[in-house]
């Protein structure tokens, strides 16, 4: 059953999740699973991930377009090994502490940052209030289900521009979100 998928275009991945507290990661050429992290909050399983997005929080600047030159890539992290698949040390060198997973879970009116190395959820943002549960119901609507990343920044390069919305939502919301 797949509930959300994210490419990932530096190590040619997909992040693939599944309704439970994993996220399998899959070569993009092959489509063979590589290895799963597992997702948790506070010591615990997260489950109901939902609509992934990969992202990088590092401002850009016009003389680099790549981000990965510009912060210490990350040496470590957890890889759940299943059967033949290992986790390689070049999995976990591969992002900088700036890149993430973004994604809703299901139900919940809330987007949570994941590291893709180690599966922490790094931060939780509270969608609450773009559209309350009141006003949604009044309007027959559904839960938050939709995230889009524009690249766009603020002009201090703070933060990341994304696009929310739901099921059955009349409206798409703009925000902003930092890390």
């Amino acid at each position: 059953e797949g509930w959300g998928i994210t490419f990932v275009e530096h190590t040619n991945e997909f992040y693939v999740s599944d309704g439970s507290d994993y996220l399998m990661v899959w070569d993009a050429e092959t489509l063979v699973e590589k290895r799963r992290i597992r997702v948790t909050f506070q010591g615990n399983g997260a489950r109901y991930l939902n609509e992934l997005e990969f992202v990088d929080f590092a401002p850009t600047t016009n003389d680099d377009d790549d981000n990965t030159n510009n912060s210490e890539m990350k040496d470590n992290g957890d890889c759940v090994e299943d059967g033949s698949m290992t986790c390689s040390e070049e999995s976990t060198m591969a992002f900088t502490p700036t890149m993430k997973i973004l994604a809703n879970i299901w139900y919940q009116d809330v987007i949570v940052s994941i590291d893709p190395v180690s599966g922490e959820i790094t931060r939780v943002y509270d969608m609450r209030d773009i559209y309350p549960v009141e006003e949604r119901q009044k309007d027959r609507a559904d839960c938050l289900n939709g995230i889009s990343v524009t690249g766009a920044r603020k002009k201090d390069g703070e933060g990341l521009e994304v696009w929310v919305t739901g099921k059955l939502w009349p409206k798409m919301y703009r925000v902003q979100l930092i890390d």
